[in-house]
């Protein structure tokens, strides 16, 4: 039986994240999405970090000997939850943080963890990011494709105690400010892309490692894309995290508990967008009354209200199961993560209708909640994706919730 009691725990962290969402963040989203749209790779405000960072916030997925809490997928869940309600772009990057640091913390060797992970902890600006995506390559590494001829191109031959790594990635989340990099490298090029991958860890300033231009996206701006390319980079065998070929095995998966992370992205827009309709049909006056006295009105938002407690119902069912091991459902994972999409997209464009003209303008919140919504369509797979491998498991399929 599931238990959605959350624990004092929780309860002290949803408040720390949501104090801080609204008193730091909510007051410069706006700007920094303006500024984005001239200047995409400058636009990060790194004084929120540095707050974040004060509070503890940025090093919530370390190990509890490092500093930080090691959070669980539910806990992940409610603490994005409440970032992602005020600026979804800044939440994904911390989403981004909190999953590859306790990964790392669960995985790295002790050279590891002195060689990145303390560093990262005592670096108050210090963002991590995992290159998977390629030009020629995404959904089918994760699908999976079964053919050599797809997925990782990026190659990585081994020379001695080294492995040379050279190819390009792009669509690299945090890519643009991130400091450590987890780099996936095809090590076997006889082994379909999924089974002959294997993660790297590098400094950003490694020799031959060069950071690209940054995607202009958009929404979410905050969750700084960019490409990577990387020139007989050397890598030593020592900071190969897991093992080698091990780049998609379960341990780098942790078991279908990023499916329900990556789905709150869904949920925190579409609440967002749900509490600026509210607020705007309580404050706003038509023909002598509130447009919330109005049925039409009342209507929709009571439609978007369902949409979302279904959607944290499912997400936190998925997440709950991925925590306790023993009642994980893969297909659980894979519909929470589906289904927020659908959430995102019809709250965020009911909260455009909600505000009539006024939705379309920046002057007001809906569209950008409308914009950053989209980017649920291409987070870890196509929703197209997503929902394919949802009907695959009906057929008594194994894949991959993510």
């Amino acid at each position: 039986m599931v238990d959605m009691r959350l624990t004092d725990e929780q309860l002290e962290l949803q408040a720390l994240v949501r104090d801080y969402s609204e008193r730091v963040l909510r007051p410069i989203a706006v700007d920094c999405d303006r500024k984005s749209q001239s200047d995409p790779a400058g636009c990060f405000p790194m004084e929120a970090l540095k707050e974040a960072s004060r509070l503890g916030l940025r090093t919530l997925g370390l190990p509890k000997e490092l500093g930080g809490r090691d959070i669980d997928t539910l806990t992940h869940c409610i603490l994005l939850e409440e970032m992602m309600a005020v600026e979804p772009g800044f939440a994904a990057t911390f989403h981004q943080v909190w999953r590859l640091a306790q990964h790392i913390g669960r995985q790295a060797t002790e050279e590891q963890t002195k060689k990145f992970l303390i560093p990262f902890a005592e670096d108050d600006t210090c963002l991590l990011s995992i290159a998977q995506t390629e030009p020629g390559s995404g959904t089918d590494n994760t699908f999976p494709y079964r053919g050599v001829d797809g997925g990782i191109k990026l190659s990585a031959v081994k020379d001695g105690n080294d492995w040379v790594l050279n190819g390009t990635k792009h669509f690299v989340a945090d890519a643009s400010l991130a400091k450590i990099f987890i780099v996936l490298g095809r090590t076997d090029p006889n082994l379909p892309g999924p089974d002959g991958s294997t993660q790297f860890l590098m400094w950003r300033d490694t020799p031959g490692f060069t950071v690209g231009r940054t995607h202009d996206k958009l929404g979410a701006a905050l969750l700084m894309n960019a490409e990577l390319i990387l020139e007989n980079v050397r890598v030593p065998q020592s900071d190969i995290l897991m093992g080698l070929n091990e780049g998609f095995s379960d341990k780098a998966r942790h078991y279908g508990r990023g499916a329900p992370m990556v789905a709150t992205f869904g949920l925190g827009t579409a609440r967002g967008a749900y509490e600026a309709a509210l607020a705007y049909a309580r404050d706003t006056v038509r023909r002598g009354k509130p447009l919330i006295q109005d049925d039409a009105i009342a209507m929709r938002l009571a439609d978007m209200l369902t949409l979302i407690e279904a959607t944290r119902s499912a997400i936190w069912r998925a997440a709950w199961g991925s925590d306790n091991r023993e009642h994980f459902v893969q297909r659980d994972a894979a519909v929470s993560s589906y289904f927020s999409t659908v959430c995102a997209r019809s709250v965020c464009e009911s909260a455009m209708h909600i505000f009539g003209k006024n939705g379309y303008l920046r002057d007001f919140p809906a569209e950008k909640y409308m914009r950053d919504a989209l980017m649920t369509n291409h987070i870890n797979n196509t929703v197209d994706v997503r929902l394919l491998k949802i009907g695959r498991s009906l057929t008594g399929e194994s894949v991959s919730p993510l």
